[in-house]
Parts: structure tokens; C-alpha cells; sequence
């Protein structure tokens, strides 16, 4: 493994511009090839998913230098695809090749960054197919996909199975069938091996014709912990980010799967996940500082009641200082009794909410991004109340709860009116299976769905993504998904003069 450094540098009448980009790479095809002014030209390489003589296999980067004295011709052969994204169907594969033809001069070169070419039949791309917009994942946290067509006990491990469609079915899925839950390790045709018994679940005995699902709570965790800090709301089990904010799934969520593997997986750069905003409640005043004095009496033991998150409302007790009463003061006493008090407890359910001054104004606001998030504040049911008195607000009069909800998409201009994309709103694919962006980062497979975030803590979210479409997945190069450059040949443009091509291929 070595690395490779690309850099172009334009000197234009704004300054320099200077591209550079750099990554690992393994050379697996480095070759000089000589052509002559032959019609047809001459082949340089071939693509495909195996290894063979003159065939390249998913490369990373493609390099093609005119090396010779005069110029040459490229000629590309790729798949054409029927695509209509205007209906938002599946992309199909036609019989028919597309050609592409473009000229080197000598010493040129051409850089690719992968081999993913291929031509349409319409006036549209190969990248839209069917859109998955802000869906919520489903509570069930799994997706049915298939029928297993043959029984299985309860007693071998690993075990074979025939599966109704294997096509559907993934090495390193992690499958449901009944509670149990298993993890695929081959798939060959329809017949699927699994280990058994996974993430908290028995081995059981299966009947014929039994749905097979693909499992996506979040593996960090037992699949039914619905503890709040780990895969779920404190009841349920929900698909959400735990403790620290880790999240993952061997599959994105159901979607990108096929009856036929055509179209099958994710389009590169196409995955956006978006997180709820959290729940909070404010007192109602304005021109709040740290050092501003609150009005309650010293050393006084204070009550209110505090629901977070449709959970019990509980009565929060916390005791002046003997003499420093500013909000500075009290705002820390309270927030240490908020962490004491949900902390332990059968109902607390390990949930917690942070206070702080926030635009002149006290806010609580609940830690977590349920998508049922919400705080609550009410007179306590018994103790004395810190409403109405000093300049803290009675209940009555507090600012309305925010509950949980999620950005929206795009933001306008108050002035203007003009919109413009959320975008700092969202986990962006970047193209290369990295997610970039709101809270943190992660990673996509592309062919499997296979998720990984580390973002917020105990949040919920929606995803986007562009499925069964010619540019989905990984490189194909079967009979029904050939989504990448078939062949490259090259030809002298020069009736008196060949000329030489080197073509190199990073994996």
C-alpha cells in the first residue's frame, strides 16, 4: 500500500487554483501500450468484477498518458441503461453498447476516478433511480424481505437454509426469523448459512415459509434493549444513536435491496441522515445574566416538577446558597439536583436535561433527540415553589414547551424570502462511504447499506438516499448490471505516426 498524489495548478487572473488530492493505493495495472491508426483500435484494458489477464477490477483511479509524438483517440464502450427518473421506477439494463470517443494529444493525460461510465438511453441520469426522502426507519427495526422455504431446528449452528430469494440476502446481513437473530456468512443461490443466536437472542425451531427479515437496531446493544442509554426509549426499542452517539446497521434500513440484485445497494453520495432537534421549555424572560439576582430566599429548599421525554413528572428539589442567590448560583444547583435526581430509579429511565441561560433567557432543554423529546416544567406537588417569586415566572406564564421536531429542509431569508438548503442540518455521503456533516461522522457501504455513524447521543433520525438506480451499489459487471466502463482502446489519430498509451490502475 503507498500513497498517491494528484495535483493541478492553474494560474488564472483571480490567483492560482491549485486541486491537489491524495489517498492509498495499491498499482495493479501499469502498462505501455503501442497503437497504430487502425479503425477499430486498439484495446488497453478491460473492466470487470474478476481478476484477469488485461482486466481491471474496480479501480480506484484510472490514468490513461499519451506517451507518443502525435495524437490519439480513447474510445470508451460502456452498458446503456433505460432510466426515467421523472417516474421515480427502477433504472433497466438494455441490450444495446454505448460508445464514447474522445481525442489525447500527445503528452496529455487523463485522470478517472473510477471506472463508473455508462450511457442512457433518455435524457436523464444513471444516478436518480428511486428516492427514499426523510424516512423514519421502522419501529419494528427490521424490514421483510424474503421467505425461508426450509425448516430449521434449533440445534445446529452454524446452519444451511434455502431461502425464497437469495438475491435479497447479503454476506454479513444479520437476519430475523421469529426472536431469533442470526448473522449471514455465505450465500450461495438461494441457500443461506448463518450463525445462530446473536445479540441477546436463543436458538430456535424454524417451520417452512417462515419470513426472514433484515435486522437493523443498533448493534452496539442486545436487540431488544430498550434501556434509554442504549437501543431504545426507555419502553421500546427505537432506531436511534445510544450513549455516546454510536450507531450501526448491516443494512440501511431495509431499503436498496432486490428481487433481481439489478440496481441493488445505494448511489454514492446519494445518503443524508437528518437528527431531531431537541425538546426544551423557557421561563419568559429577557436580558438574563449569570450574575443577574433571582429573588429567591437563601438557604431555602425549592420544588418544582419536571417531565422529560413523556416520562413520570418528578418533583426536583434544590437549596439556595447561604448568600449568593444570582442565576449563575442557582442554575448549577439546580442542574446538579436534575443529575441526581435521573440518575437512579426505576421510572428515570437514565434520562437528563441540561439548564442555561440561552439568548437573556433560562431554558431546560432535554439531552436527549427523541423524536418524542420534551420538556415539561409544573408546580411540584408538595415543597415550596420557585414560580412567582423574585423575577422567576409563575407557572402560568412560562413560554409554551418546544417538543422534539426535525430541520427542515431548506431555510428562507427573512428579508428576501429566498431559500436556500439546510445543509448543515444533515450527515452528508461524501461519495467515498464517509458521512460528514451534523453531529459527527461515519461510514456507508454502498452495496450493502451497512451503516456506521458516531454522532449525537440518543438521537432519532430520518434518511435519504437514491436506490435502484444504474449507478447503485458496487461495481457489477454481470449480465443484468454492468454499471461501469466495459472496455478502453485507443488509436493513433495519425495516418504516418503510431503512438504509445500508459495506462495505470490504482486499487
Amino acid at each position: 500500500m503507498a500513497q498517491y498524489i494528484k495535483e493541478i495548478k492553474l494560474g488564472t487572473a483571480k490567483g492560482d487554483y491549485i486541486k491537489r488530492l491524495t489517498g492509498s493505493y495499491n498499482v495493479v495495472f501499469d502498462k505501455i501500450i503501442k497503437v497504430d491508426n487502425s479503425n477499430a483500435g486498439i484495446d488497453l484494458v478491460n473492466y470487470g468484477t474478476s481478476i484477469a489477464n488485461d482486466t481491471m477490477t474496480a479501480p480506484k483511479a484510472i490514468l490513461v498518458e499519451n506517451t507518443g509524438g502525435v495524437g490519439c483517440e480513447l474510445l470508451f464502450s460502456t452498458a446503456e441503461w433505460t432510466t426515467d427518473d421523472a417516474t421515480d421506477s427502477a433504472d433497466t439494463l438494455s441490450d444495446a453498447t454505448h460508445y464514447l470517443s474522445m481525442l489525447l494529444p500527445a503528452g496529455e493525460c487523463v485522470y478517472l476516478p473510477n471506472n463508473r461510465l455508462i450511457g442512457t438511453a433518455t435524457a436523464f441520469g444513471g444516478g436518480m433511480g428511486v428516492a427514499v426522502d426523510n424516512q423514519a426507519p421502522s419501529s419494528n427495526c427490521f424490514a421483510d424481505i424474503t421467505t425461508a422455504a426450509s425448516d430449521f431446528d434449533n440445534t445446529t449452528d452454524p446452519v444451511t437454509f434455502v431461502a425464497g430469494d437469495g438475491d435479497f440476502i447479503k454476506v454479513g446481513d444479520l437476519l430475523r426469523c421469529n426472536a431469533e437473530v442470526v448473522e449471514v456468512t455465505a450465500v450461495s443461490g438461494n441457500n443461506v448459512t448463518v450463525k445462530r443466536a446473536l445479540f441477546g437472542t436463543t436458538a430456535a425451531s424454524h417451520g417452512d415459509g417462515e419470513t426472514l427479515r433484515v435486522q437493523f437496531t443498533n448493534m452496539h446493544h442486545d436487540f431488544d434493549d430498550t434501556s434509554y442509554n442504549g437501543g431504545g426509549n426507555g419502553s421500546a426499542t427505537v432506531c436511534k444513536t445510544n450513549a455516546s452517539g454510536k450507531f450501526r446497521a448491516m443494512n440501511f434500513f431495509g431499503y436498496g435491496r432486490t428481487a433481481d440484485a439489478v440496481c441493488d445497494g445505494l448511489v454514492a453520495g446519494s445518503v443524508a441522515l437528518k437528527f431531531y432537534n431537541q425538546g426544551f421549555q423557557e421561563f419568559g424572560l429577557a436580558g438574563i445574566t449569570s450574575s443577574t439576582k433571582t429573588g429567591l430566599a437563601v438557604s431555602t429548599e425549592y420544588t418544582f416538577s419536571l417531565k422529560i421525554s413523556g416520562g413520570s413528572a418528578d418533583d426536583v428539589a434544590f437549596t439556595t446558597d447561604s448568600s449568593d442567590v444570582t442565576f449563575g448560583n442557582v442554575i448549577a444547583k439546580i442542574q446538579s439536583a436534575i443529575n441526581d435526581k435521573y440518575t437512579t430509579g426505576t421510572n428515570l429511565k437514565n434520562k437528563k436535561a441540561r439548564i442555561g441561560i440561552v439568548n437573556g433567557d433560562i431554558r431546560i432543554t432535554d439531552s436527549s433527540r427523541l423524536s418524542t423529546g420534551a420538556i415539561l416544567m409544573a408546580a411540584p406537588s408538595s415543597g415550596t415553589t420557585p414560580f412567582a417569586v423574585g423575577i422567576i415566572p409563575a407557572v402560568g406564564v412560562l413560554e409554551a414547551a418546544v417538543a422534539a421536531k426535525l430541520p427542515d429542509d431548506t431555510l428562507r431569508d427573512s428579508i428576501t424570502n429566498a431559500s436556500r438548503k439546510n445543509t448543515a442540518a444533515f450527515l452528508l455521503d461524501n461519495g467515498r462511504g464517509q458521512l460528514v456533516g451534523a453531529g459527527g461522522g461515519g461510514s456507508i457501504n454502498y452495496e450493502t447499506g451497512e451503516i456506521n455513524i458516531n454522532s449525537y447521543a440518543n438521537a432519532e433520525f430520518v434518511v435519504s438516499a437514491n436506490t435502484k438506480a444504474a449507478h447503485c451499489g458496487g461495481a457489477e459487471d454481470s449480465a443484468t448490471t454492468i454499471n461501469g466502463v466495459v472496455t478502453l482502446e485507443a488509436r493513433s489519430c495519425n495516418q504516418k505516426a503510431d503512438t504509445e498509451i500508459r495506462i495505470i490502475s490504482l486499487g
